[in-house]
């Protein structure tokens, strides 16, 4: 994997894993704000994309795979499986 998409990689799916875990945790509770729940939840997942759409790119495949983000942890599993170009 090309280094310079490596932080971004990481940014993009830990950030946007944390930002949708806290926004689902806003929307179920009793005294959450259920719109600040859904605004962290949408941010999360383009964070998540962006960043899955980062790892495709450093591993040598078009950005284009990285919609597989759009599957959650299940395409991130198969970005994961792919083999790495610069290898």
């Amino acid at each position: 994997m090309l280094a310079e998409y490596k932080t971004r990689t990481n940014l993009g799916v830990g950030l946007g894993l944390l930002a949708q875990i806290i926004g689902r945790m806003a929307i179920v509770s009793e005294s959450g704000d259920v719109m600040l729940g859904v605004i962290l939840s949408l941010a999360g997942a383009v964070l998540f994309i962006w960043g899955c759409c980062a790892y495709a790119k450093g591993k040598g495949y078009h950005g284009a795979w990285g919609l597989l983000g759009l599957l959650s942890c299940i395409g991130l599993l198969i970005l994961v499986c792919l083999t790495d170009k610069y290898k």
